[in-house]
C-alpha cells in the first residue's frame, strides 16, 4: 500500500516535519548564517518529462526541500555525501543512480563539483510551478519561508532549455 504525504506525516514516517528540534532543521536554519553558495540549474523538457539539473560546486553543503513524488536522481559528475534521516551518511561517486521516495529531505556535502539531475513525470512547463507541484517547503518552523534568501531558488533558473522530440 502507497501513503500519501499526508499519511506519512501523520504516522510520524516523515521525520522531523516541524519539529524545531530535528538536527535537519537546526542545520538548515544555521546555514542562513553563512554565505549563499550559487548551484547553477538547468532545466530540460520533453513531453510529459521535466529534468533537472544541478552543479553543486566542490565543498557545498545544502539541504533538499521536501521531496513530494517519488522519482530518480543521477549523479552524473562529482563525489557527494548524503545524509537522510535515520539512515548513515551515504556517498555516492559518479556515475551514481538512485531513486528518491515521496517524503525524503535531505542534507548534501559536495566533495567534488559534482553534477545532480532528477527526472519527474509532468505536463508542467514552468520550473516554479513544477517545484512548486512536487516539494515541499513548509517544514522548517525555524525559517521564515518568507525570508529573501529562502525564495532565491525562484531565481535561480539561470539556464533553461526547451526540448522538443
Amino acid at each position: 500500500m502507497t501513503l500519501t504525504i499526508q499519511e506519512k506525516i501523520d504516522a510520524n514516517i516523515v521525520k522531523g516535519y516541524k519539529d524545531p528540534n530535528d538536527f535537519l532543521n537546526q542545520c538548515e536554519a544555521a546555514m542562513l548564517d553563512y554565505p549563499k553558495q550559487e548551484c547553477p540549474l538547468i532545466h530540460r523538457f520533453t513531453p510529459g518529462m521535466y529534468i533537472r539539473e544541478i552543479l553543486m560546486p566542490k565543498d557545498t553543503l545544502l539541504t533538499t526541500l521536501m521531496h513530494l513524488t517519488t522519482h530518480p536522481f543521477f549523479v552524473m559528475k562529482g563525489d557527494v555525501s548524503v545524509w537522510y534521516h535515520d539512515i548513515p551518511v551515504q556517498r555516492y561517486k559518479a556515475p551514481f543512480t538512485g531513486i528518491t521516495e515521496a517524503g525524503t529531505r535531505r542534507m548534501l556535502f559536495a566533495h567534488e563539483d559534482t553534477v545532480w539531475i532528477t527526472c519527474h513525470v509532468t505536463d508542467l512547463t514552468d520550473p516554479d510551478k513544477i517545484v512548486e507541484s512536487v516539494t515541499c517547503r513548509d517544514y522548517n518552523p525555524l525559517i521564515d519561508i518568507d525570508n529573501p534568501r529562502i525564495q532565491t531558488w525562484k531565481h535561480n533558473k539561470n539556464i533553461l532549455k526547451e526540448i522538443e522530440l
